[in-house]
């Protein structure tokens, strides 16, 4: 799914490599190949401070003697009992990624909605890689010799409402089994005069984007269902990440071909910060609702959650639990929203007015008790889903927005545009693509960490 944030860009799909050698690799790679899929590889979580790119190419071999992390994929070890094709070519571009001395073979082919990466040693099937041009599917894979050993190098640029999430993995396959040798992520927004903005750093992005250039000019592109990424290569005419979305700002902002990437992204930063304007409120007697309302908050993952009942003059009292055993963790608390501001037709702006603990036992503090024929021990803990990044109790004047089941998210200036971590926390994942797909349930959002509680009704569609 493509997602437009403003920038008028012709969207090419399945498009065919920009220079003449990555034409003649495809050609060469465009051979028959089939196997049963395995699920993809995906980059793993990174630490928040990313390395200077001059480090990237040190201390590899190191990283892999000494990194426990390894991705096993029993799926994939399956598969690679699988007999290669009896009409399999032998191809040109034959790394050692498995460090066993044999030189493996690389096979690329067309398949329904994308493409299929699949790396044969011996005619047995070492990895496999499936991109989908569709939003969901897009990946990008690479391979990245440096010092003479060779390396698979997963990118993923993703961009979706203004919401940035930029990662690679550098690999090797030794034992035939993906082991990550180095790793880095980051994370930003460029929603400026959005409530929901958080972040947008300029060199920690530039730093990034150094890294992932200079391990491209050790690189060849193997697979690519990126189209925002095939466009940029085509426009640069190498494989060079130079940032789509910092075009076609006209007039506000023209990227400045002679300064580099991280000055045209603080001008960007400077230049959009001041162009919004504040969002329109209007402040109201109360909450648009006339009966109490019951939220919750939960993963779906592991017995926990927590139950919030908000009454319309904008108190409320809720109990946090998680179950592990017969150990529970608890926080009964409650509190006031103060300030009620009237956003859109279906959002609101509380401004939390107090929250307390309701136990006189501190945070941490443990205790047992008899239930029955079991002794359940008990530990006190903050009141989760009204905690701060610290995962501490929010303090008076965090905000939170309220919407109705009549909001939405398709594009910008829509009430959920860019809540990109409250939509995770749906009880029902969907997508926003157009004015039709609206939240369908009441929603809470701690504008703090973009956790967000839902009501489990199923309102009557108009």
């Amino acid at each position: 799914m493509e997602i437009n944030i403003g920038v008028n860009k012709k969207r090419i799909k399945g498009k065919i490599y920009f220079l003449l050698t990555q034409i003649i690799i495809a050609m060469l790679l465009g051979c028959a190949c089939s196997a049963q899929e395995p699920p993809q590889a995906s980059v793993p979580a990174a630490p928040q401070s990313g390395s200077p790119a001059e480090s990237v190419l040190s201390g590899l071999e190191e990283d892999i003697a000494e990194t426990k992390t390894k991705k096993t994929d029993a799926a994939a070890k399956d598969t690679a009992q699988i007999d290669a094709p009896e009409d399999e070519m032998s191809l040109p571009l034959q790394p050692d990624l498995n460090r066993n001395g044999i030189a493996e073979e690389v096979c690329l082919k067309d398949i329904d909605g994308g493409q299929e990466l699949e790396i044969w040693e011996n005619g047995k099937l070492v990895d496999r890689e499936i991109g989908y041009f569709s939003h969901a599917g897009q990946t990008s894979v690479f391979l990245c010799t440096l010092d003479g050993e060779d390396y698979l190098l997963r990118y993923h640029p993703t961009m979706y409402q203004g919401v940035g999430s930029y990662g690679y993995a550098l690999s090797t396959l030794i034992d035939n089994e993906e082991t990550v040798v180095r790793w880095n992520e980051i994370d930003f927004d460029i929603n400026f005069g959005s409530l929901l903005h958080d972040r947008f750093e300029a060199e920690a992005i530039a730093t990034f984007m150094d890294e992932i250039n200079e391990l491209f000019t050790h690189s060849v592109q193997l697979l690519n269902t990126e189209n925002d990424l095939l466009d940029t290569f085509e426009k640069e005419g190498r494989l060079y990440d130079s940032l789509w979305w910092l075009d076609g700002w006209e007039p506000e902002f023209v990227r400045d071909e002679h300064k580099s990437l991280q000055e045209n992204l603080e001008a960007f930063r400077d230049t959009m910060t001041a162009v919004p304007e504040p969002p329109v409120s209007e402040e109201v007697d109360g909450l648009p609702i006339t009966e109490p309302l019951e939220l919750l908050f939960y993963s779906g993952a592991g017995a926990w959650d927590t139950h919030l009942f908000l009454q319309p003059d904008g108190s409320f009292v809720a109990y946090y639990h998680d179950a592990d055993g017969y150990t529970i963790y608890v926080c009964p608390f409650f509190g006031r929203f103060g300030k009620v501001e009237k956003l859109t037709d279906a959002s609101w702006l509380l401004t939390l007015e107090s929250l307390e603990r309701d136990t006189e036992r501190s945070v941490g503090e443990e205790w047992d008790e008899e239930e029955g024929d079991h002794t359940i021990h008990y530990i006190a803990s903050e009141p989760y889903g009204f905690t701060d990044a610290d995962e501490k109790a929010l303090k008076t004047g965090a905000q939170f927005i309220l919407y109705s089941p009549e909001a939405t998210g398709h594009e910008p200036d829509t009430e959920l545009y860019g809540a990109e971590r409250f939509q995770s926390w749906m009880h029902e994942r969907r997508e926003f693509t157009g004015s039709d797909d609206t939240l369908g349930c009441w929603g809470l959002h701690n504008l703090e960490t973009g956790e967000g509680f839902f009501d489990d009704s199923n309102p009557t569609e108009e």
